[in-house]
C-alpha cells in the first residue's frame, strides 16, 4: 500500500514538473506514468526485505518450537 502512495506523490510530482516546463499533455501523462509506475515497484523491492524478515524469524521460531517438543534422552526405565 505504501508503494502504491508513493507511486502516486512521484507520478504527480513528475506531471506537475512536466507541465511546468511547458510539455503537451500527452507527454506529461506517460512521463508521470513511468515514474510512478518506476516509483512504485522500487520501493515495493526496498521494501520488501523489511516485511519478510519477521516473517521468516516467526517462520523458524515455529518450526524450532514444534521441534522442541521430541525426545531429547532415552525415557526412564530403558537403560
Amino acid at each position: 500500500m505504501l508503494s502504491i502512495i508513493l507511486g502516486a506523490a512521484i507520478g504527480g510530482a513528475a506531471y506537475a514538473l512536466a507541465k511546468k516546463r511547458k510539455a503537451s499533455t500527452p507527454t506529461a501523462a506517460v512521463t508521470a506514468t513511468a515514474a510512478g509506475v518506476g516509483g512504485a515497484v522500487v520501493t515495493s523491492l526496498l521494501l520488501t526485505p523489511f516485511v519478510m524478515i519477521p516473517v521468516a524469524i516467526g517462520g523458524v521460531g515455529y518450526y524450532l518450537m514444534r521441534r522442541s517438543n521430541r525426545q531429547k534422552a532415552l525415557g526412564p526405565g530403558s537403560g
